[in-house]
């Protein structure tokens, strides 16, 4: 291995494909042909005399000589990106990518006012914005393959920090049709007999609904498990079920009439906190602290003291009626 001479770009194309395991995305991302990708590779491969990937028809899967050399490129990476973010804050430097991974609620609903408001103080910050579920949000984030993440539940996973910086609530939507148009509450129990949609394991929104339930979601009749809130809205206008879904990501079907909110009885209110989620391991770059500062500003989406705050205000007074 003494005789091995790792180019950093090499390893930095290694860790692309590794990540994405495709050249085709890893070729994407780095804006070169996917023959190039491919061409670096087959180098690298030949450089350390061991294969690296099996080539599959849709993907390409690392071997464990893959796996080895990615645990330690992906660490002398971070290493790279922490001496220029170091040196980037000795000339106060607001400038390059910022890689940003988001569950679907802050991501869909609230993200992309706060991307605006932050780009026009930064245009030379070009956002990347990752939208996921909680889980994967916190895997990428502790790979270092995100610099934050925003989530709608804390997750179990050592290295990592999660600071709260807004608030949102958790309520029961029905379509607003015949059946629905004239209740205004609902049992638990009778709730578990509705056709119900909901997210993924991995969902911050379905954890926080589990947790407010007791755990009881396995007694519900569960029509339909769907990855993103979009498409559980879609199930709704379809009547297909009902769902407990994110006050801020159904108010605009709620001021047209589309959808209806329902009272759980029993059942306090279901407050949604959200979090940004760091790597306290790696420094933060000087552009990732300044996005924070943003979302510092952005505190209590909907709270329920009634004084929400920065670009949350905006948001809540729209809520408050409900």
């Amino acid at each position: 291995m003494s005789q091995i001479r790792l180019d950093l770009n090499l390893i930095e194309i290694f860790c692309c494909v590794y990540e994405h395991r495709n050249f085709s995305k890893a070729a994407q991302q780095r804006k070169v042909s996917q023959p190039t990708i491919s061409g670096h590779v087959k180098n690298l491969e030949d450089y350390v005399g061991l294969k690296l990937f099996d080539r599959l028809p849709k993907c390409v899967v690392p071997t464990r000589a893959g796996e080895v050399l990615y645990r330690h490129g992906r660490l002398i990476l971070n290493e790279k990106e922490a001496a220029v973010h170091q040196l980037n804050k000795l000339r106060n430097c607001i400038e390059g990518p910022l890689v940003i991974c988001s569950s679907t609620t802050p991501g869909e609903y609230l993200l992309p006012q706060i991307i605006a408001s932050f780009h026009a103080n930064h245009p030379a910050v070009a956002v990347e914005l990752r939208i996921s579920d909680s889980d994967l949000t916190c895997h990428e984030v502790l790979s270092g393959q995100a610099e934050l993440g925003v989530v709608g539940a804390k997750m179990n996973a050592v290295g990592l920090d999660f600071s709260h910086f807004a608030s949102d609530q958790m309520v029961l939507v029905v379509p607003n049709n015949d059946e629905w148009r004239m209740v205004k509450s609902i049992t638990l129990e009778a709730l578990t007999k509705k056709p119900f949609l909901t997210r993924e394991t991995g969902s911050g929104s379905r954890q926080v609904f589990e947790t407010a339930i007791g755990g009881r979601l396995k007694e519900f009749n569960i029509v339909a498990c769907l990855g993103s809130t979009n498409a559980i809205k879609e199930a709704l206008r379809a009547n297909l079920g009902v769902s407990v879904l994110s006050l801020l990501s159904v108010r605009t079907e709620i001021e047209t009439g589309a959808f209806k909110i329902i009272n759980i009885e029993g059942i306090n209110p279901i407050k949604h906190e959200l979090f940004t989620v760091t790597n306290r391991n790696l420094t933060l770059s000087p552009i990732a602290e300044a996005f924070l500062s943003v979302l510092g500003q952005a505190e209590d989406v909907h709270s329920g003291n009634g004084r929400p705050t920065g670009q949350g205000c905006r948001v809540a007074s729209r809520l408050s009626a409900f």
